[in-house]
């Protein structure tokens, strides 16, 4: 008779291997797997839970995994049975122990081998019986171990956050950011529709919604919306999903009507049209990305979203455009970044970021930052952006850039912000957001002005 395995931890465990150890982002994985599955609502949520809570946890279990057995060259199959079964066995109290030790038992004589099985099951059962003996060192003893264990984060990276902000400030930012699965930020695209029209719709579909944070007018929270980006008024063009971060790296550009904006770092075009919203479709907006595919997307969303404005553009935000020179009111950086501010809600970045590949992307933002600020003209604007938490990448640098333009200065935008993240300000001109302290990804926002 042939072993029936939970449909659930079976869809788990194959996003588990494709995000560890074939490179895909978890989150369109999980999607990809969830439409293929067609699992009951209960289940289906089960399996986010199950992925997400294995990656934002996988730190921690591979060092208590190693307590008990050696990874190194495991079967890649068996490493991730492994981690989900000591997830559930760690921080998933519903879940009975000999159920999670049985189920993965059944997954490993699927993919690998009896003899796996046999070694997984003495694993997940000796975790059962001495999880309670289980400790972290503290964190008088070593703060930053403490810390890495406790939020399962690198160690170097706690440990970065420690050298550049502090002990304090580094704890707000492995801190989780409180239930982030359970909604969906939207922009209400207010050229088609009003906020309480569109509030108005989503209740009658059964969907709970209510105010964004900090940007009433425009954001909203959706709960228990499903795939929202199937749902017609997507489709419609009468909102786009994004985070208030990213709508306050607009609102500090502070786009005006008939103005020409260079969008240099665009797709998907979330600002490039939340821009165009603002300049009531008056002037012209210059979205580009150095990928085809991603242009596409630019373009598809400007037209979904009826911003007619902005002009897709395939270009290297790197490569000089001579005939550009001094012609922008304003030009956006939305520069490429190690994405360490929504770590809360992508856990599989902090599993795969590696410390030898920053050196080049800082050197990708400075090469960014220096050639599209020559687009700017005089008395015009310069925002670059970030959606990460690391001084080397934001502050240094802008620092770096005004020590070689001292044509340009920092401009403070205090006025511009909403009185609930005015003291999140580093020093006027800048802004770091932290997802625990703010409610919000955790983005960099600097505002310089071109003096000459």
């Amino acid at each position: 008779m042939k072993t029936k395995i939970d449909a659930a931890r079976d869809t788990a465990l194959r996003i588990l291997k494709e995000v560890n150890h074939n490179g895909k982002y978890a989150n369109i994985s999980l999607k990809h797997h969830l439409r293929r599955a067609r699992l009951s609502d209960r289940d289906a949520a089960f399996v986010t839970q199950l992925v997400y809570g294995t990656l934002e946890r996988q730190i921690t279990i591979d060092w208590i995994l190693n307590k008990f057995c050696s990874l190194k060259r495991a079967n890649p199959w068996a490493i991730n049975i492994l981690r989900m079964g000591c997830y559930q066995i760690m921080y998933m109290d519903r879940v009975p122990d000999f159920a999670v030790c049985d189920e993965s038992v059944k997954l490993c004589r699927k993919y690998c081998n009896k003899a796996l099985a046999g070694f997984v099951n003495g694993v997940l059962r000796n975790i059962v019986r001495h999880k309670q003996d289980i400790s972290f060192p503290s964190k008088e003893e070593d703060p930053v171990f403490n810390l890495s264990l406790t939020y399962s984060y690198p160690v170097w990276l706690v440990k970065k956050w420690v050298d550049d902000y502090g002990i304090a400030v580094a704890e707000t930012m492995v801190m989780p950011a409180g239930s982030h699965g359970d909604y969906v930020t939207i922009r209400v695209n207010r050229n088609r529709i009003t906020k309480d029209e569109l509030k108005e719709r989503f209740i009658r579909q059964g969907i709970q919604c209510e105010d964004g944070l900090y940007i009433k007018d425009e954001a909203l929270r959706l709960c228990s919306a499903g795939d929202i980006e199937n749902n017609r008024l997507y489709a419609e063009g009468f909102f786009t999903v994004q985070g208030e971060s990213s709508m306050l790296v607009v609102r500090v550009l502070d786009p005006q009507k008939g103005e020409l904006i260079i969008d240099a770092c665009s797709a998907p075009g979330g600002k490039a049209t939340h821009m165009a919203e603002l300049m009531g479709n008056e002037g012209r907006i210059l979205a580009w990305d150095v990928h085809p595919q991603r242009v596409e997307l630019i373009r598809l969303n400007a037209k979904r979203l009826g911003a007619t404005i902005v002009e897709p553009q395939q270009q290297d935000a790197r490569e000089f455009q001579a005939c550009l020179e001094g012609q922008a009111d304003r030009v956006l950086i939305d520069a490429p970044c190690s994405g360490w501010g929504v770590i809360y809600k992508k856990p599989d970045i902090k599993n795969s970021i590696k410390r030898e590949d920053l050196d080049e992307l800082y050197e990708l933002q400075s090469q960014i930052i220096s050639t599209c600020s020559r687009y700017v003209k005089p008395g015009g604007i310069l925002v670059y952006s970030t959606c990460t938490m690391n001084v080397d990448e934001n502050q240094r640098v802008i620092e770096k850039f005004l020590e070689r333009n001292p044509h340009f200065v920092l401009d403070d935008f205090t006025y511009l912000l909403p009185e609930g993240l005015k003291d999140s300000v580093v020093q006027p001109g800048m802004i770091q957001l932290i997802p625990s302290r703010d409610g919000i990804d955790g983005f960099f926002i600097t505002r310089l002005k071109r003096m000459r």
